[in-house]
């Protein structure tokens, strides 16, 4: 009855938003009623030009000379218009990037974070649609090392830097992608532009204001048969958006709603892991289970499934922009993001009686002569309600002159995380005559009053004097605040948040303020030389970390509680500087083929959790924090070759366009976070430096268009990555050992020195193949695949693809039939993991095969004029505007 409810709940969703944009249309073709004294008529000017006056034209550039093209190039995109794009032009990077129409034709999206799927090297750790925790990976970046990749939507910051693993995933949930215009994604950290977290690169989405009256609704329908161990499960979603916007003389605006509602796949799988079961008795005896093998090649028992979770997510926006003069625009944003998440599980053992084990009284369950603690079977709900703001003042001219003032601010109005501590009846020890009792409570930590707040300035000088008019100067300073107020409490019962006894209080700051120049030199027809600096400065106050409060005596009914001293640390203000130089040399050797050598040097910070973030969750996992931790260094050098020809291969392929680039990263004090299962399934997630890591390979992308036939296109690329922990002298320990090495305390450091970096795979392959035989009418096929790589430091997980604490290999071919079948109405169906490739990451497992059945709805759709874009570095970069 719930899927079905969830079904019907999510076709109305799709029903509801395409029946509002019927009405819209037809509001919209009702005749005009002259009235005296109404609103006089609208000025509308071009896409891309102010209404207060002419704008730079949106025309072509001058096309390089095609082989065997006669001439032209004729698939050179013009110019972008004005506030068009997010990123400037000339990053001494490589760029790759995707419009709105490449991405709605090859991609079954749902949220923003799907856009960028089909990139080189790119990789979105997202677990289900709709899921909080999306992360990002690049080339030499893992799936939770967050705090390494910067995420912008039209220059506000969606990344979430307060921490640097999968909790602290980008603010996906804040941009719907009916929004978006473009992505951008600058590769590496070659721009002094950005901070140090560049270091696994930059992604941009570019949204747009409208030119003339605008509605948007989408319908999504999602459905995935889902079936791991002893769970089957027949999960349903739908996604609703509605996007209004129009053009008032000078005054443009954006009123945006989106609904998604989703029941995502089981996600852990509590399992009696055989390097922490032990012979002997004192657990609950049970039945049933099943049987596998984990990471590291060993049998155990798969307890459970928990982590299905049920994700309601409302976001609310609106964007207003006003252009105070011609080509200056004040702009700003307000979006209101609201989730509800409800968690549910299931247990695979039961004891003599029949009765379902969850927990049991001293968290041992004992099957045969074997005793372990597998962990528990809880479920959770949780809530949040962000508010995110941007105030932006900005000219894009073009001329002598340009700036960008932007503000933004982040608030965790409202956050928590409330879980069951001990769910169930929970048997004693007896096998004879099992007793049971109840343990009500429940264990919230809450997030609320958490925040961040960025501000920059930008410049961009382009002088006209005769001796300096081959220099474009860009200088600018910025400056953020991230602010952790983390309270963790065990409540009366769960999912009352109603507090029992305190567990941990975590308080902190960090703040960073910074300045750069760079500065672009034409000193040769066909040569750049690109030389910047970036001054940082950063420092961490106000850490704190305190537990105490009332103390638990008796689990059971009733319960007791004691008066406990407070305890706590004040942790000493630290301070660090940095200045990062950044230098590239490009050369346009022919029309066609052309070379750049980047460098960069960055620097990344540690962020506030994981410097002061220390609690326990019901997970069964010890979260511990390490105020101790330097500042990771990295020197990343770039060299890249692309070669553009038109009509390639005699005439076959209209547009051949292959880059080669060889990329090296040597980073020092590398920060790394490793979740180990100590003795008796207690994991343990701690954070730490490690002296020295190297990354060096190479990426292969191209793109093509007209293979053989017109309408038939492809874009993706293939990546082969060689990392290494070259030393590590530390006298860290890392908690836990692999059987065979019998540490007591860890596994020192010093045995890490010739290991593979965790979480980076040696080879990802990116594509994506479209066919529009029609304008109406595309066919995509889509495949994603990446190798297996390790988790732990030591490389012991060597049995990837299984569940557990491994990234497995990856295997995805996904398709999308898109059909635009009446005017301002396109249906689409699609699948994604066709093969249905059972895929793990640390430890969750990936979707299954699901189906995408879409209906989107678009009236006022703008001209292609009004979307072009201009592909920056990824095509060569342009000598200047």
């Amino acid at each position: 009855m719930i899927r079905r409810s969830r079904l019907f709940g999510g076709a109305s969703l799709a029903v509801l938003s395409l029946f509002i944009a019927s009405v819209a249309e037809a509001q919209q073709a009702l005749p005009t009623i002259n009235i005296g004294g109404a609103r006089g008529p609208v000025r509308r000017g071009p896409a891309g030009q102010g209404a207060g006056g002419a704008g730079r034209a949106a025309t072509a550039a001058p096309a390089p000379s095609g082989q065997g093209s006669g001439g032209g190039d004729r698939y050179v995109e013009p110019k972008p218009a004005p506030f068009s794009r997010t990123l400037p032009a000339n990053i001494p990077a490589v760029v790759e990037s995707r419009t709105r129409q490449e991405i709605f034709k090859t991609t079954n999206i749902v949220t923003s974070a799907d856009a960028f799927r089909y990139l080189p090297s790119i990789w979105v750790r997202e677990r289900y649609p709709g899921d909080r925790n999306a992360a990002v990976s690049g080339r030499t970046t893992g799936t939770i090392e967050t705090a390494k990749t910067l995420v912008y939507a039209d220059n506000v910051l969606l990344s979430n830097l307060l921490g640097n693993s999968f909790n602290f995933a980008p603010r996906w949930g804040m941009v719907s992608p009916a929004e978006i215009s473009r992505i951008d994604v600058i590769y590496g950290p070659f721009s002094a532009l950005y901070p140090g977290n560049a270091i696994g690169g930059v992604w941009t989405m570019t949204t747009r204001m409208p030119d003339n009256f605008e509605v948007r609704a989408y319908g999504t329908e999602l459905l995935q048969p889902y079936n791991l161990f002893a769970r089957k499960e027949m999960n349903f979603g739908g996604l609703m958006n509605i996007l209004v916007g129009d053009r008032i003389n000078d005054f443009r605006y954006w009123v945006g709603y989106e609904y998604l509602d989703n029941q995502g796949q089981a996600q852990f799988f509590p399992t009696f892991p055989s390097p922490t079961i032990r012979p002997g008795g004192g657990g609950t005896p049970v039945f049933g289970g099943v049987l596998g093998f984990n990471q590291e090649g060993l049998p155990g028992l798969y307890s459970g499934a928990t982590g299905a979770e049920h994700v309601q997510s409302h976001m609310a926006k609106v964007k207003l922009s006003y252009d105070i003069a011609p080509l200056v625009r004040a702009k700003y944003s307000v979006g209101l993001w609201n989730l509800n998440t409800d968690a549910y599980v299931q247990t695979f053992v039961y004891d003599k009686n029949g009765v379902p084990i969850y927990n049991n009284q001293n968290g041992l369950l004992k099957v045969g002569n074997f005793v372990s603690r597998p962990g528990g079977i809880n479920p959770a709900h949780d809530g949040a309600t962000h508010l995110m703001q941007a105030l932006e003042l900005r000219s894009d001219t073009g001329g002598v002159f340009d700036f960008d003032l932007s503000m933004t601010s982040y608030n965790f109005l409202r956050d928590f995380d409330n879980r069951a501590q001990s769910y169930g009846l929970r048997p004693n020890n007896s096998l004879s005559s099992p007793t049971y009792n109840i343990d009500p409570r429940g264990l919230n930590a809450v997030n609320t009053g958490t925040y961040w707040r960025t501000v920059d300035t930008r410049f961009i000088w382009r002088p006209q004097d005769e001796f300096l008019k081959s220099h474009e100067v860009s200088f600018g300073a910025h400056g953020d605040q991230y602010s952790l107020a983390t309270t963790q409490t065990s409540t009366v019962s769960w999912p009352s948040n109603y507090p029992l006894s305190l567990q941990a209080v975590n308080y902190g700051k960090t703040q960073t303020a910074a300045m750069y120049i760079q500065d672009v030199w034409k000193f040769m027809p066909d040569w750049k030389l690109i030389l910047g600096g970036r001054g940082e400065f950063w420092r961490a106050i106000d850490g704190s970390n305190a537990t105490g409060g009332l103390g638990v005596n008796n689990a059971t009914l009733p319960i007791t509680l004691t008066p406990q001293g407070a305890s706590g640390v004040m942790y000493p203000d630290s301070h660090k500087s940095a200045f990062s130089p950044k230098a590239a040399l490009e050369w346009q050797a022919t029309p066609e083929l052309y070379f750049r050598g980047s460098m960069g040097r960055a620097y990344r910070f540690p962020t506030v959790t994981e410097l002061f973030q220390a609690i326990t969750s019901a997970t069964n996992t010890v979260v511990v924090n390490n105020p101790n931790l330097q500042t990771e260094i990295c020197t990343c050098y770039d060299l890249t070759a692309r070669y553009r020809w038109v009509d390639a291969f005699d005439g076959s392929i209209g547009l051949f366009m292959p880059r080669i680039s060889l990329f090296l990263d040597e980073r020092w004090n590398a920060i790394v976070n490793q979740r180990i299962t100590g003795p008796f399934g207690v994991g343990v997630s701690s954070n730490a430096n490690i002296d020295r890591a190297r990354f060096r390979g190479i990426e292969a992308a191209a793109e093509m268009k007209d293979i053989l036939t017109p309408g038939l296109d492809f874009s993706g690329g293939v990546t082969f990555t060689d990392s290494k922990i070259l030393s590590n002298l530390s006298s860290f320990d890392f908690t836990g050992s692999p059987s065979f090495l019998n540490f007591a305390n860890g596994v020192p450091g010093v045995f890490f020195a010739g290991r593979q970096y965790p979480r980076i795979p040696r080879i990802r392959l990116r594509g994506a193949a479209t066919y529009s035989p029609t304008r109406d009418l595309s066919v995509s096929l889509g495949v994603r695949y990446s190798s297996a790589a390790y988790v732990s430091l030591a490389n012991t997980d060597w049995n990837h693809n299984t569940y557990g604490n491994s990234d497995s290999e990856i295997l995805f071919f996904d398709t999308k039939v898109r059909y635009k079948f009446a005017p301002n109405w396109t249906a689409s169906v699609g699948v994604n993991n066709i093969g249905n490739w059972k895929a793990y990451t640390n430890p969750n497992p990936y979707p299954q095969r699901m189906f995408f059945f879409a209906l989107n709805y678009d009236l006022g759709e703008p001209k292609a004029a009004g979307v072009t874009v201009d592909r920056g570095a990824s095509s060569g970069t342009t000598a200047f505007r």
